[in-house]
């Protein structure tokens, strides 16, 4: 009777302990629930720092340094390519004058020469002046031409310098023929072409009398004269 009494304390101690054991666990479990459903939800700051973080995170791909070998097989396929364009200069517009070529309005003897930077002697004034032109000599009555084509600017006469003629000519230049007799054969706004009479040798004037008659011819470019042998193209 005594096997059997503590036969059943002890099963009574085994399930006494189980029971204990499992209300234990029970327990646990339902205080990790509880403690679960506690615990705050992640609101849209939590979730919007997450995504930047995850965007910090991200790997980041480094740009890789071409080799010597690709740098100059680079280079070669570029020298093997179309050329840079080069600017040509561009060709003249069609219609551009040219530079007008002249020819002495007389044939002669130059009796008095071109000199602006040096007095010269002046026979019949005798005295040393400079001259912006020179001194064709002609016999009187022979035609004076023009030395190239353009416009008749201006008709004028003087005690000096007798009847002249001035033509205008392309790019700025003007021819002057002065010693003229006055039956001159053109008139202010005339055009002329290169060799066309536009009078005749006349008798020179009493302050040139010293030269016989002549032709007296000045050249100017832009406001400036130039020496007519310079300006002239035999």
């Amino acid at each position: 009777m005594k096997n059997k009494d503590k036969k059943t304390a002890i099963w009574t101690a085994t399930i006494c302990g189980c029971l204990c054991l499992l209300a234990l666990g029970a327990g646990v479990v339902w205080q990790a629930k509880d403690y679960k459903e506690t615990l705050p939800s992640p609101t849209a700051s939590t979730q919007s720092q997450a995504s930047q973080t995850d965007d910090l995170l991200q790997p980041v791909t480094m740009a890789q340094t071409p080799t010597v070998e690709e740098t100059k097989q680079q280079k070669q396929s570029n020298d093997g390519g179309e050329s840079p364009a080069v600017q040509s200069t561009p060709a003249p517009k069609e219609g551009a004058s040219a530079e007008p070529v002249f020819a002495y309005p007389v044939a002669g003897e130059i009796v008095m020469p071109y000199s602006v930077d040096c007095a010269i002697y002046d026979a019949t004034l005798n005295q040393y002046h400079t001259n912006a032109s020179i001194s064709i000599s002609a016999a009187a009555g022979d035609i004076v031409k023009a030395a190239e084509k353009g416009t008749v600017k201006e008709i004028t006469k003087d005690e000096v310098k007798g009847n002249s003629v001035v033509i205008e000519h392309e790019n700025g230049w003007l021819t002057t023929y002065s010693q003229l007799a006055e039956d001159l054969s053109v008139k202010v706004g005339e055009a002329v072409t290169k060799g066309q009479a536009i009078g005749t040798v006349g008798e020179p004037t009493k302050y040139t009398v010293a030269l016989g008659s002549h032709v007296e011819f000045a050249v100017a470019k832009d406001g400036e004269t130039i020496d007519p042998k310079k300006a002239v193209q035999d």
